[in-house]
């Protein structure tokens, strides 16, 4: 009899066991079929690996990869939408949303680490620059030297899509959170043009020209850019660009701005980081001029500033190229740091300088 109490237990825990693990269920894989909704972003239920610092498209692992873990102290998670069916992506980290585009240029977003993909646009740009506002709610998908546009707002609720038209020259270009468009059309002689395609409006407006683009950024929740300028070594702020616009320069040779490559600013809109292609590598200021700009030596050469989780850190260079640097400047004392290649997690030794 009891023997077969023990055995009636043992059945009953087992079953207990089996209805708790089936609850819980099992995290998600990317699907070759994303599925399309009304509501675009749907939370990830699968639990990241430590906070998430930054996620960017791995072309030789054909995937969006996570990077896991904090400033000076990260790794990188195995690549995510790997499964074939998308050819690009971009992150914006401030929201943890990401875009994805297939071969045909078909759009999807998704929640990170690893939400369910939705379709947005199913006729879109292939092969396709994704630039992200401020604050992640528009973004504008295009593709340099093509007119061909497509912006995109109100991307963490219900999307709505607009085609615009580009000059035909475009560099680069960088959208506010408002949906106004700032492009970026070079000249023979290396110089560049400025012009503003304001939200709800069909033409271009002149901005400004710069002996040579140094980068650009929107301030959030504005339309308000920083402007560098790479021959001059000037950083100009254009405020009010949809009415009575006014420029001025806010850093320059004096300040420790040498070369400009890139320009970005924090979360919050209080500081503004210059990526620098001689000198000090990262160029901190503070934008309502209470302290004084910051130097921070990086052993990298920085070409880009794209922002990771947080206020105030950004990726210095394209992912892929070898190890990955980042820069985290919220703190009194910036400093660089580095994301090893591989996916062995880094230590602060390790990572930070």
């Amino acid at each position: 009899m009891r023997q077969r109490a023990c055995g009636v237990l043992r059945t009953i825990v087992f079953v207990a066991l089996a209805i708790h693990l089936a609850g819980c269920g099992f995290p998600p894989s990317s699907s070759s079929k994303a599925p399309t909704g009304s509501t675009p972003l749907s939370a990830s239920s699968t639990a990241a690996s430590g906070p998430l610092l930054g996620a960017w498209w791995d072309s030789n692992q054909n995937g969006l990869r996570p990077i896991y873990g904090v400033a000076g102290a990260a790794y990188q998670g195995p690549a995510t939408y790997s499964d074939g069916m998308y050819t690009g992506a971009a992150a914006c980290m401030r929201k943890n949303v990401a875009l994805l585009t297939t071969p045909a240029g078909a759009l999807f977003s998704a929640t990170l680490p690893l939400g369910k993909p939705f379709l947005i646009a199913a006729n879109g740009i292939p092969k396709a620059s994704i630039a992200f506002s401020p604050s992640c709610t528009s973004s504008l998908i295009y593709l340099p030297g093509s007119p061909q546009a497509l912006l995109v707002q109100a991307l963490l609720s219900t999307p709505t899509i607009t085609s615009v038209t580009l000059p035909a020259g475009v560099s680069a270009a960088i959208v506010a959170d408002s949906g106004s468009i700032l492009v970026e059309t070079s000249e023979a002689d290396g110089s560049a043009v400025i012009q503003l395609l304001a939200s709800g409006t069909n033409s271009l407006q002149p901005v400004t020209s710069l002996s040579m683009f140094g980068g650009m950024a929107f301030l959030p929740g504005a339309d308000t850019a920083l402007l560098a300028d790479a021959t001059m070594n000037t950083v100009l702020e254009a405020s009010h660009l949809t009415a009575n616009m006014s420029l001025s320069t806010i850093a320059s040779t004096a300040d420790g701005v040498s070369k400009p490559m890139a320009v970005a600013i924090s979360a919050d809109g209080r500081l503004a980081a210059v990526a620098n292609n001689n000198g000090p590598g990262v160029l901190r200021l503070d934008l309502s001029g209470q302290s004084a700009p910051i130097k921070t030596a990086c052993n990298c050469s920085p070409s880009e500033l794209v922002p990771l989780a947080g206020n105030f850190a950004f990726r210095l260079n394209e992912a892929g190229s070898g190890t990955v640097w980042a820069f985290d400047g919220n703190s009194a004392k910036p400093r660089v740091f580095f994301i090893p290649s591989d996916q062995v997690a880094s230590t602060g030794k390790r990572g930070g300088l």
